[in-house]
């Protein structure tokens, strides 16, 4: 920006900066075959209460349920149901 004053390096800045990203809620997988996994959903979507995961081979398939637990309106944790 050579030759460019004060007020359009301002103005530069401001249109380079990054925007951020929509805030996202995470949800972690305890338990059970997803153990460990993590999910990201948009803030303002609602999270499901009940997560299935079905597990599909040469044998009957397996049904896994999970059930969220909510952790400070910052996503939660979905545990293996007993």
């Amino acid at each position: 920006m050579a030759g460019a004053t004060e007020e359009d390096w301002t103005d530069w800045v401001a249109t380079q900066a990054p925007r951020s990203a929509d805030p996202r809620d995470t949800y972690w997988f305890v338990g059970g075959p997803l153990d460990g996994r993590v999910r990201t959903r948009p803030a303002e979507s609602v999270a499901p209460a009940v997560v299935k995961h079905v597990h599909l081979h040469e044998g009957p398939k397996i049904v896994h349920l999970y059930d969220l637990h909510e952790v400070a309106g910052h996503g939660g944790e979905y545990r293996l149901r007993e």
